[in-house]
C-alpha cells in the first residue's frame, strides 16, 4: 500500500504535493504579506514554508506509525465493503473504530518528523512550524516530548523549544517578542493553513478561495467630508477621526483601507468594535456589502449563512470554512470585537497565534472606544503597541474623541498632533435636553412615558436589562407593545428583533411614512440598529455613550431638532449608576466618574455636535495614568504574550473566551453560557457542531446571575460529551421567551452585564 499518511488511504507523498500546491496558493494570495515578512525579517517565508511542508510529515514514516495506520486503513476498507462513504462518514459511524491503531500507537508524528531530521540545521521558525501544526507544542503535552517515544531526540527538542520560549524575562521584552513572534508565526500559520486546506480537499470537503479586498465607492455618490479627510490621511501610521453620528464613517473607513492595501501596506481591513454585549467574537467577511448594511455584529452568522444552511441554500461545511477564515482575519474584510483581538494576544489557544500574524498583515479600525473604560482603554494601548511594532496602520474613529485621547495614544510612541474633524456640520443643532430628571419609580416618570404613547415613535434607553423589562410591562399594561431589544435574547431572535426595529423605525420606514413604534434598547442597541424617532428618554450614562444614543435621534432628517429627556435612576435615595461603575458587595455601586461629570455638566438646552464634542473634553480633560489594576492587567497581558510566544500554555483558553484565569478583557466579573433548551443529543462529534448549538440556542450572562438562577432553580447543569470530551453546561427552565428574553433576576445587582 506505500507509505500512507491519512488511514483513509492517502499517500504520504501524494498528502505533502497537495500541501505544497496549498502552500504556493497562500503565496500567491497574499503576496503583500509575503514582501512584508521579507522587510521585517529579511528572510524568505516562501522559501521556509516549503521547507517546512517538505518535511512536516516525515515522521509518518515511522514503522511504528506506519503498521498503526495500516491497521486503521485496513480496517476503513473492511467497512467499505458493506458500506459507502467516505473515511469521514466511516469516522462518524464507528467512532471508536476508526483511527484506534494510531491513537493507541504512542507516537506523535511531528516530534518523529523533527527526530528524523535532528542534524539537517532546519531553522529555528521551520521547527516551530512543524512541532506546533497539529497543536501539540504545548505543555499540556509535554510528556509527549520527554518520554523520547516519538524519538531518541524528542527530549532534546523538548530542552530547546523551552529555551527559545524563556529567552524573553518579562513584559518590558514585549516589542522584542511582538518582532520575533511574527518571524516564527509567519512559517507556523502558513504550515497549518496549507495542511488544513490540503486535508480538506483530500477528504473532498469544501475549499474557500481567498477573496482579494475590493471596494469601489459607488460613481454617482460624492464623498462626503470625512471620506475626503480619510483618504488625505491614509499615510498616517496611526489616523485619529471624529466626526458626527451619519457622517459617512463606515465608507470613510473602507476607501481609507483601499488606500492602504494599493499602497501595499496591508493585506486586508480588520473592524473591531468595544462591544460589550457578545463573549462570542465572531468576524463575518463582508467586502461589497459593508456600505449598504453597516457594521456586522454578533448575528452575522445569521444574516449571511444561518438561512440558507436551514433552506438547504447553503452548504453547511462550506459556510464553516468561510467563518473559519472570518475568525482567522483571512477576510478581505472581517469585522469582530476588540475583545477577539485582544485575547489573540494571550497567545493561549493555537490558532492565537494565525490570528495575530495575520493581524500583522492587515489594517485596523477601532470603532468607537469606550473612553469610560480605562480597563479595556489599557489593554487596547497594549494591542497598538504590537500594531506599531508591526507597522500596522491603524485609524481609530469615534464622534466622541476627546483632545486627551492624542497624549493617551502619543504614550505608545505615535507620533500624533491632533484629531482630523469633520466640521461641515457640527454646528448644526442636533437635539434639546427638554429635561432632566430623577426618579426611583416609574411612577414619578409617568408623564414623560405618556409623551411615548402620545407620539407613538420614540426610543428608550434603560441602562439595565431589569429596567428595560420594567418599562416593556408600563407601556404593555396601557395596551401598547413596545419593542424589546436587550443582550439575553439568542443569536437567531435578535436578528428577529433587529428586524422589527428596522421595520418600524428604520430608514425606509420613515421614508415611506410608516414610522410608529416604541423601542426600549439598552446598550447593545447604541451602535448596531439603523434607526431613528423624533423624541428619546435615555438614563444617565457617559457622554460618550450618550452621543452615540443621540445619535438616533432624528438620525434621517437633518432639518428636525430631537427632543431628549434624561433620567437620573436613583435607589433608595442615591444615584443608580449599573453599570457604569463598580458594585463592591455589601457596600454597593461605585459610580464612574465620567458618569457623574456628565450629570454635573448636563444642561437643559439645545446642543450640537460641538457642542457634545466640548463636553467630551470636559470629563476626558486630560490622559491620566491609570489606575493600578488596569495597568496591572494589561501588563499581564503582554507577559502572556512574552511567556507563550512558542509553546502553548498548560490552561489553554477555549474558542470563545475573553479572558483567562488572571488576564481580563474588561473589568468585569466572568460570563457564563446559558442554554434555553437541552441539546438533542448529549455527545456532540465535532466540537463546530456544538458551537453551532450554542450560538442558536445560548445566551451569556454574568456569573451572578447563573448562581441567583440556580439557587432559585431556574437554571439546571447537564453533562455533555464535545469531539470526546466531557462538559457541563448550564441549561434555563421555562424562564426565557421571544418577548422577555432571559429573566432570571428582578434584581438589578448583577445586571450590569448588558
Amino acid at each position: 500500500m506505500g507509505i500512507l499518511a491519512k488511514p483513509s488511504g492517502i499517500t504520504l507523498q501524494e498528502h505533502v504535493n497537495h500541501v505544497l500546491e496549498e502552500g504556493n496558493y497562500i503565496k500567491q494570495s497574499f503576496l503583500i504579506s509575503f514582501e512584508k515578512y521579507l522587510k521585517i525579517t529579511q528572510k524568505d517565508l516562501g522559501k521556509r514554508l516549503n521547507g517546512a511542508i517538505k518535511f512536516h510529515d516525515d515522521g509518518k514514516a515511522n514503522q511504528k506509525w506506519q503498521e498503526a495506520c495500516q491497521k486503521d486503513y485496513k480496517n476503513y476498507l473492511d467497512w467499505r465493503k458493506t458500506h459507502k462513504g467516505s473515511f469521514e462518514d466511516f469516522s462518524k459511524s464507528c467512532k471508536d473504530l476508526a483511527g484506534k491503531s494510531l491513537r493507541s500507537s504512542g507516537i506523535r508524528h511531528e516530534i518523529s518528523s523533527l527526530d528524523k531530521h535532528f542534524k539537517d540545521g532546519f531553522s529555528e521558525p521551520v521547527k516551530v512550524a512543524i512541532a506546533a501544526h497539529h497543536s501539540k507544542l504545548s505543555r499540556k503535552h509535554e510528556r509527549r516530548w520527554t518520554d523520547n517515544s516519538s524519538g531518541s531526540n524528542s527530549s532534546k527538542l523538548w530542552s530547546e523549544f523551552i529555551s527559545l520560549n524563556g529567552c524573553f524575562r518579562n513584559f518590558h521584552d514585549f516589542d522584542k517578542a511582538v518582532i520575533k513572534h511574527y518571524e516564527y508565526s509567519g512559517v507556523r500559520s502558513f504550515l497549518e493553513l496549507s495542511d488544513h486546506r490540503a486535508s480538506a480537499k483530500e477528504e473532498n470537503g469544501a475549499m474557500v478561495k481567498f477573496s482579494p479586498f475590493s471596494y469601489n465607492f459607488p460613481q454617482e455618490w460624492k464623498k462626503r467630508n470625512v471620506q475626503k479627510i480619510a483618504e488625505e490621511h491614509a499615510n498616517d501610521d496611526l489616523l485619529l477621526l471624529r466626526a458626527p453620528t451619519g457622517a459617512g464613517k463606515t465608507d470613510a473607513c473602507l476607501l481609507w483601507a483601499s488606500k492602504q492595501i494599493k499602497n501595499e501596506k496591508a493585506e486586508r481591513l480588520i473592524i473591531a468594535m468595544p462591544t460589550r454585549f457578545t463573549s462570542n467574537a465572531l468576524a463575518i467577511n463582508v467586502a461589497g456589502t459593508l456600505s449598504e448594511t453597516g457594521l456586522y455584529h454578533s448575528s452575522a452568522w445569521f444574516t449571511k449563512f444561518h438561512k440558507g444552511i436551514k433552506s438547504g441554500e447553503l452548504d453547511k461545511t462550506f459556510a464553516r470554512k468561510k467563518h473559519e477564515l472570518a475568525r482567522q482575519l483571512l477576510s478581505p474584510v472581517t469585522v469582530c470585537t476588540i475583545d477577539h483581538l485582544l485575547m489573540s494576544l494571550t497567545l493561549t489557544r493555537e490558532e492565537h497565534h494565525s490570528i495575530v500574524f495575520n493581524l500583522a498583515n492587515s489594517c485596523v479600525v477601532i470603532d468607537e472606544a469606550d473612553f469610560y473604560d480605562e480597563f479595556t482603554q489599557a489593554n487596547i494601548l497594549v494591542l497598538l503597541k504590537a500594531l506599531k511594532v508591526l507597522s500596522v496602520p491603524v485609524m481609530i474613529m469615534s464622534a466622541s474623541l476627546p483632545e486627551s485621547s492624542i497624549a493617551m495614544y502619543k504614550s505608545v510612541g505615535y507620533r500624533i498632533d491632533s484629531i482630523k474633524e469633520d466640521i461641515s456640520d457640527i454646528e448644526r443643532n442636533r437635539c434639546e435636553v427638554k429635561e432632566i430628571k430623577e426618579y426611583e419609580n416609574l411612577t414619578e416618570i409617568e408623564d414623560i412615558l405618556n409623551l411615548c404613547l402620545e407620539e407613538e415613535k420614540a426610543i428608550i434607553y434603560a441602562n439595565t436589562v431589569a429596567k428595560a423589562i420594567e418599562l416593556y410591562n408600563w407601556f404593555f399594561d396601557r395596551g401598547i407593545k413596545p419593542i424589546l431589544y436587550h443582550s439575553r435574547y439568542t443569536e437567531p431572535h435578535k436578528k428577529e428583533k433587529e428586524q422589527i426595529l428596522l421595520g418600524a423605525l428604520g430608514k425606509e420606514a420613515w421614508q415611506n411614512g410608516t414610522a410608529k413604534g416604541i423601542a426600549i434598547l439598552t446598550q447593545i442597541g447604541e451602535m448596531s440598529v439603523n434607526i431613528s424617532a423624533d423624541i428619546m428618554i435615555s438614563e444617565l450614562c457617559p457622554i460618550d455613550r450618550l452621543v452615540q444614543r443621540v445619535g438616533r435621534l432624528c438620525r434621517f432628517d437633518e432639518h428636525k431638532i430631537g427632543k431628549l429627556y434624561v433620567l437620573i435612576p436613583k435607589q433608595k435615595g442615591s444615584i443608580y449608576p449599573a453599570p457604569y461603575g463598580n458594585y463592591i458587595p455589601r457596600k454597593g455601586w461605585d459610580a464612574n466618574s465620567a458618569l457623574l461629570k456628565t450629570l454635573e455638566i448636563l444642561k437643559i438646552k439645545q446642543y450640537s455636535a460641538k457642542d457634545f464634542v466640548e463636553m467630551v473634553n470636559q470629563v476626558y480633560p486630560k490622559f491620566n495614568q491609570f489606575q493600578s489594576k488596569a495597568i496591572q492587567n494589561a501588563n499581564l497581558l503582554k507577559e502572556k504574550f512574552v511567556f507563550n510566544w512558542v509553546i502553548l500554555p498548560l490552561e489553554q483558553s477555549k474558542e470563545d473566551d475573553t479572558d483567562n484565569q488572571e488576564w481580563r478583557s474588561r473589568d468585569i466579573v466572568g460570563n457564563e453560557t446559558v442554554f434555553i433548551e437541552y441539546p438533542e443529543t448529549d455527545y456532540f462529534y465535532f466540537w463546530q457542531d456544538y458551537q453551532e448549538f450554542k450560538l442558536e440556542n445560548s445566551i451569556d450572562v454574568s456569573s451572578y446571575l447563573i448562581k441567583r438562577g440556580i439557587k432559585d432553580n431556574k437554571i439546571i447543569k447537564k453533562k455533555i460529551k464535545v469531539s470526546g470530551d466531557d462538559l457541563e453546561i448550564y441549561v434555563a427552565l421555562n424562564c426565557y421567551s421571544f418577548e422577555y428574553g432571559l429573566q432570571l433576576s428582578k434584581d438589578s445587582k448583577g445586571d450590569q452585564f448588558l
